[in-house]
């Protein structure tokens, strides 16, 4: 039998110190960063990785989300 799949709920964190950073939460287990470049939107799983680039905000948030649920499931 399957799992049946339960909810979660995902925060996005503005960070204040710069305007155009964005952190993503699971509750309180930190998912990752998003910067924003020029037009683009870099979204960083962990600081020394290659950034995924987005042209929108809630692409880089699925990005992150997807690379989340790969890794960590």
């Amino acid at each position: 039998m399957a799992k049946k799949n339960k909810p979660i709920e995902i925060n996005l964190k503005d960070i204040s110190d710069d305007p155009e950073t964005y952190e993503l939460w699971d509750g309180k287990k930190y998912i990752g960063t998003i910067r924003k470049e020029g037009d683009r939107f870099l979204s960083f799983v962990d600081s020394k990785d290659t950034p995924f680039k987005s042209v929108k905000l809630d692409d880089a948030i699925n990005e992150l989300l997807m690379q989340y649920n790969l890794h960590n499931h």
